[in-house]
């Protein structure tokens, strides 16, 4: 066979090529297939942590620890729309919405948890989020997110580390189309959150 013929130029490269994808394909599937549970239960348990975060409910590191509390103290409602009933230690509950907006990359996916009498804040959890590392990403820091707790919407944005009244909230320096973007899907979630949950 000629080294430059037809079948040595076109069609021995195309069954290469074609060898080697499939090949590439099987290895990218099994790996998806024999890590796909995993994937799954690591997501389920960030969900459970992120929706104690909201209600302001501490957890341990331990995923067979957190499983527990999630189980002993989290009620999964769905009258029309999904929100989470939260059981805190002196006996009162803790309503927890997810709600979504657009960031500045993206979706942000939020849980935001609210008092028994739905006009206050406990927390918000950030469960996804695909801002800038550094600026915007920085909504997922502790500060940032402990700044909730207690306060009453609809809010208004303030330079970082000026907010003082229950209706302000910080901005995050250098990331002001998040802090934006955070402030709306907040304040949606201050409207929608009790109308939710109250079944409206």
């Amino acid at each position: 066979m000629k080294k430059d013929g037809f079948y040595a130029l076109r069609i021995y490269p195309l069954v290469f090529m074609l060898m080697v994808t499939v090949v590439c394909i099987s290895i990218v599937t099994g790996l998806f297939l024999s890590t796909k549970e995993r994937v799954e239960a690591n997501e389920g348990l960030f969900l459970r942590k992120t929706i104690l975060q909201a209600a302001n409910i501490p957890y341990p590191d331990d995923f067979r620890e957190v499983t527990a509390l999630y189980e002993a103290s989290v009620t999964e409602v769905s009258d029309g729309q999904l929100y989470y009933r939260v059981a805190q230690p002196d006996g009162s509950f803790t309503y927890v919405v997810p709600i979504e907006g657009a960031g500045l990359w993206g979706a942000i996916s939020l849980l935001v948890g609210f008092t028994e009498s739905l006009d206050e804040l406990t927390g918000i959890g950030i469960f996804s989020q695909n801002e800038t590392p550094g600026l915007g990403a920085r909504i997922e820091e502790e500060w940032y997110r402990m700044q909730f707790v207690g306060k009453r919407g609809p809010f208004v944005l303030v330079d970082e580390g000026m907010a003082d009244a229950p209706d302000e909230i910080d901005a995050i320096t250098g990331a002001t189309r998040t802090s934006l973007a955070m402030r709306d899907i907040i304040n949606e979630a201050v409207t929608l959150g009790p109308a939710i949950v109250r079944g409206q």
